[in-house]
Protein backbone atom coordinates (compact mmCIF):
# COMPACT_ATOMS: atom_id res chain seq x y z
CA UNK A 1 0.00 0.00 0.00
CA UNK A 2 1.10 3.42 -0.80
CA UNK A 3 0.97 6.51 1.36
CA UNK A 4 -1.60 8.12 -0.90
CA UNK A 5 -4.13 5.36 -0.37
CA UNK A 6 -3.66 5.49 3.40
CA UNK A 7 -4.41 9.24 3.75
CA UNK A 8 -7.50 8.81 1.61
CA UNK A 9 -8.91 6.15 3.86
CA UNK A 10 -8.19 8.35 6.89
CA UNK A 11 -10.02 11.25 5.26
CA UNK A 12 -13.00 9.04 4.43
CA UNK A 13 -12.97 7.83 8.03
CA UNK A 14 -13.12 11.40 9.40
CA UNK A 15 -15.91 12.30 6.97
CA UNK A 16 -17.81 9.18 7.94
CA UNK A 17 -17.47 9.98 11.66
CA UNK A 18 -18.66 13.56 11.08
CA UNK A 19 -21.67 12.29 9.08
CA UNK A 20 -22.61 9.84 11.82
CA UNK A 21 -22.28 12.56 14.45
CA UNK A 22 -24.56 14.94 12.48
CA UNK A 23 -27.11 12.17 11.87
CA UNK A 24 -27.13 11.36 15.61
CA UNK A 25 -27.64 15.06 16.47
CA UNK A 26 -30.53 15.35 14.01
CA UNK A 27 -32.15 12.16 15.37
CA UNK A 28 -31.84 13.32 18.97
CA UNK A 29 -33.33 16.68 17.96
CA UNK A 30 -36.35 14.91 16.52
CA UNK A 31 -36.76 12.73 19.60
CA UNK A 32 -36.20 15.37 22.29
CA UNK A 33 -37.31 18.50 20.44
CA UNK A 34 -35.44 21.62 19.51
CA UNK A 35 -34.46 24.56 21.62
CA UNK A 36 -36.93 26.83 19.80
CA UNK A 37 -40.03 28.27 21.47
CA UNK A 38 -43.68 28.54 20.52
CA UNK A 39 -44.95 30.99 23.14
CA UNK A 40 -43.60 34.06 24.80
CA UNK A 41 -44.72 35.98 27.86
CA UNK A 42 -43.82 39.58 28.43
CA UNK A 43 -44.65 41.94 31.23
CA UNK A 44 -45.11 45.50 30.14
CA UNK A 45 -44.62 48.21 32.68
CA UNK A 46 -47.95 50.03 32.56
CA UNK A 47 -48.78 52.22 35.48
CA UNK A 48 -52.39 53.19 36.10
CA UNK A 49 -53.47 55.69 38.65
CA UNK A 50 -56.78 56.98 39.88
CA UNK A 51 -57.11 60.70 39.38
CA UNK A 52 -59.50 63.12 40.99
CA UNK A 53 -62.54 63.96 38.85
CA UNK A 54 -61.17 67.41 37.99
CA UNK A 55 -58.01 65.81 36.49
CA UNK A 56 -59.41 62.54 35.09
CA UNK A 57 -59.60 61.73 31.36
CA UNK A 58 -63.37 61.75 31.73
CA UNK A 59 -64.16 64.37 34.33
CA UNK A 60 -67.36 64.60 36.37
CA UNK A 61 -68.55 67.96 37.67
CA UNK A 62 -71.87 68.35 39.57
CA UNK A 63 -73.81 71.46 38.57
CA UNK A 64 -76.09 71.26 41.61
CA UNK A 65 -75.04 71.05 45.23
CA UNK A 66 -75.56 67.94 47.33
CA UNK A 67 -79.25 67.76 48.45
CA UNK A 68 -80.14 70.86 46.41
CA UNK A 69 -83.84 71.17 45.61
CA UNK A 70 -84.99 70.28 42.10
CA UNK A 71 -88.58 70.95 41.08
CA UNK A 72 -90.43 67.91 39.77
CA UNK A 73 -91.24 68.05 36.06
CA UNK A 74 -88.58 70.68 35.35
CA UNK A 75 -85.58 69.60 33.22
CA UNK A 76 -82.48 70.47 35.27
CA UNK A 77 -78.82 70.37 34.25
CA UNK A 78 -77.35 68.28 37.07
CA UNK A 79 -73.82 67.31 35.98
CA UNK A 80 -71.21 67.91 33.28
CA UNK A 81 -68.75 65.47 31.77
CA UNK A 82 -65.37 66.83 30.60
CA UNK A 83 -63.25 65.06 27.97
CA UNK A 84 -59.64 65.59 29.01
CA UNK A 85 -58.30 62.60 27.04
CA UNK A 86 -56.18 63.04 23.94
CA UNK A 87 -58.86 61.36 21.79
CA UNK A 88 -62.48 62.03 20.88
CA UNK A 89 -65.03 59.85 22.63
CA UNK A 90 -67.05 58.89 19.55
CA UNK A 91 -69.47 56.97 21.74
CA UNK A 92 -70.67 58.22 25.10
CA UNK A 93 -73.24 55.99 26.79
CA UNK A 94 -74.83 57.62 29.84
CA UNK A 95 -77.38 56.07 32.17
CA UNK A 96 -79.14 57.91 34.98
CA UNK A 97 -81.11 55.91 37.51
CA UNK A 98 -82.36 56.17 41.04
CA UNK A 99 -80.17 54.39 43.57
CA UNK A 100 -81.98 52.66 46.39
CA UNK A 101 -85.39 51.16 46.97
CA UNK A 102 -88.91 52.55 46.94
CA UNK A 103 -91.18 53.85 44.24
CA UNK A 104 -90.64 57.60 44.53
CA UNK A 105 -89.13 59.88 43.42
CA UNK A 106 -88.48 58.63 39.89
CA UNK A 107 -86.25 59.74 37.05
CA UNK A 108 -88.84 60.78 34.49
CA UNK A 109 -86.39 61.56 31.68
CA UNK A 110 -82.77 62.44 31.13
CA UNK A 111 -80.86 63.88 28.20
CA UNK A 112 -77.13 63.29 27.73
CA UNK A 113 -74.64 63.77 24.89
CA UNK A 114 -73.99 60.75 22.63
CA UNK A 115 -70.36 61.71 21.99
CA UNK A 116 -67.75 64.02 23.51
CA UNK A 117 -64.99 65.53 21.40
CA UNK A 118 -61.52 66.10 22.81
CA UNK A 119 -61.54 69.08 25.17
CA UNK A 120 -65.32 69.48 25.13
CA UNK A 121 -67.97 69.46 27.85
CA UNK A 122 -71.40 67.81 27.85
CA UNK A 123 -74.27 68.35 30.30
CA UNK A 124 -76.73 65.77 31.59
CA UNK A 125 -80.25 67.14 32.03
CA UNK A 126 -82.53 65.23 34.40
CA UNK A 127 -86.28 65.53 34.97
CA UNK A 128 -87.58 64.06 38.23
CA UNK A 129 -91.10 63.16 39.30
CA UNK A 130 -92.33 63.15 42.92
CA UNK A 131 -95.55 63.84 44.81
CA UNK A 132 -93.90 64.86 48.10
CA UNK A 133 -90.61 66.50 48.98
CA UNK A 134 -88.01 63.71 49.14
CA UNK A 135 -84.28 63.17 48.89
CA UNK A 136 -83.29 61.01 45.91
CA UNK A 137 -79.88 59.52 45.24
CA UNK A 138 -79.14 59.67 41.50
CA UNK A 139 -76.70 57.17 40.01
CA UNK A 140 -74.77 58.33 36.94
CA UNK A 141 -73.02 55.62 34.90
CA UNK A 142 -71.05 56.54 31.78
CA UNK A 143 -68.81 54.73 29.29
CA UNK A 144 -66.84 56.75 26.78
CA UNK A 145 -64.91 55.11 23.96
CA UNK A 146 -62.84 56.39 21.08
CA UNK A 147 -60.30 55.11 18.60
CA UNK A 148 -57.60 54.38 21.16
CA UNK A 149 -59.21 54.69 24.57
CA UNK A 150 -62.15 53.59 26.65
CA UNK A 151 -63.10 54.90 30.09
CA UNK A 152 -65.97 54.33 32.47
CA UNK A 153 -67.18 56.27 35.46
CA UNK A 154 -69.88 55.70 38.11
CA UNK A 155 -70.93 58.47 40.49
CA UNK A 156 -73.89 59.25 42.74
CA UNK A 157 -75.43 62.60 43.61
CA UNK A 158 -78.16 63.22 46.18
CA UNK A 159 -80.73 65.89 45.36
CA UNK A 160 -84.10 66.82 46.87
CA UNK A 161 -87.12 66.42 44.62
CA UNK A 162 -89.78 69.06 45.32
CA UNK A 163 -93.25 68.68 43.80
CA UNK A 164 -94.25 71.32 41.26
CA UNK A 165 -96.32 73.78 43.32
CA UNK A 166 -98.74 74.65 40.46
CA UNK A 167 -99.31 70.98 39.66
CA UNK A 168 -99.85 70.23 43.35
CA UNK A 169 -102.38 73.09 43.66
CA UNK A 170 -104.19 71.90 40.50
CA UNK A 171 -104.52 68.40 41.97
CA UNK A 172 -105.78 69.82 45.27
CA UNK A 173 -108.35 71.97 43.42
CA UNK A 174 -109.50 68.92 41.43
CA UNK A 175 -109.92 66.96 44.66
CA UNK A 176 -111.86 69.87 46.25
CA UNK A 177 -114.07 70.15 43.15
CA UNK A 178 -114.72 66.42 43.20
CA UNK A 179 -115.58 66.47 46.90
CA UNK A 180 -117.86 69.46 46.35
CA UNK A 181 -119.62 67.71 43.45
CA UNK A 182 -120.03 64.55 45.52
CA UNK A 183 -121.51 66.45 48.47
CA UNK A 184 -123.96 68.39 46.25
CA UNK A 185 -125.16 65.14 44.67
CA UNK A 186 -125.77 63.56 48.06
CA UNK A 187 -127.73 66.61 49.31
CA UNK A 188 -130.21 66.43 46.38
Amino acid sequence: MSTISRTLSIRVGKFRILSILLAFTAASGLVFGTTGFTTMDADRGVEMGVAEDDKAYLGYDPLVNENEEITAGEPTATIEYHNRASVDFDTLIVDVSRAGTGSEPTVETFDAPGHLDRGSVGSVIVTLNCSTKQVVKLKFEVVGSGSAASVSLDRTLSVTCVPDQEEKEDKENEMDDKEGADSSETSN
